[in-house]
């Protein structure tokens, strides 16, 4: 007998209440850790949001084409793979190798959301030269930071920013499900934001933990926003 699944005001299908609680306690359980900054518990709870995500997105498959399930699969796994490295970078002594995890970690999500800007093609979306104008212009404070911070990450982070960039423009622009496509495109580009200037230019302690809980908090929250809206089906 087949099980009846939740549907919104519109008719789609939606993410059954259960999942979003299991992601909200695994987002939370990472949030937390990595804000207080515990290295072994950051490592165990910060996979665990990404785990519930990829089971949500892979519960309806079946009902999407092939590309559709690789560009959404890829999503979330170059981000888990983007997780650890940033994971790796933010423990690290400052030096060569943090910057070296930085790097990988930026690539790895550059995957990440040329995935869900593909997805988002697919669906209808078609960013304007006006919402990459805007983003484009928000990302240059970040740039302007690692300018004068650390120039030799620009060109690997500057094409990740323009990945963020384009993929933020594109779910501003997607057609359904809104806001929550636009909403969830606005949270990374402010989560990787924060991430920067955290870094370069926080030095209070208190703050460095309020900021790192910020960037999980809106990270966590963006993927779940743009995954679950990219897994449902007109």
């Amino acid at each position: 007998m087949r099980r009846i699944r939740r549907r919104g005001l519109t008719g789609r299908v939606t993410a059954r209440p259960v999942v979003g609680l299991a992601y909200a306690a695994a987002a939370t359980a990472a949030t937390v850790t990595g804000a207080r900054h515990r290295r072994d518990l950051a490592a165990a709870t910060k996979p665990l949001p990404l785990v519930v995500l990829a089971f949500e997105a892979a519960r309806g498959a079946r009902s999407r084409r092939g590309v559709d399930n690789a560009l959404l699969a890829g999503a979330v796994a170059f981000s888990a793979a983007g997780d650890r490295a940033m994971l790796l970078e933010e423990f690290a002594p400052d030096g060569p190798g943090k910057d070296c995890s930085l790097q990988i970690g930026a690539s790895l999500f550059a995957g990440a959301q040329l995935c869900l800007t593909g997805a988002m093609l697919r669906r209808g979306a078609r960013p304007t030269a006006s919402g990459m104008a805007v983003r484009t212009l928000i990302l240059a404070e970040s740039a302007s930071v690692l300018t004068v911070h650390r120039p030799r990450l620009l060109p690997v982070l500057g094409t990740y920013g323009n990945a963020l960039g384009l993929m933020s423009a594109t779910a501003h622009a997607m057609p359904s499900p809104q806001p929550r496509m636009r909403c969830g495109g606005w949270l990374f580009l402010a989560s990787d934001l924060t991430i920067i200037n955290r870094r370069h230019l926080i030095r209070d302690p208190r703050l460095v933990g309020v900021a790192e809980a910020w960037v999980l908090a809106s990270y966590f929250a963006a993927q779940w926003l743009l995954i679950t809206g990219l897994a449902e089906q007109d």
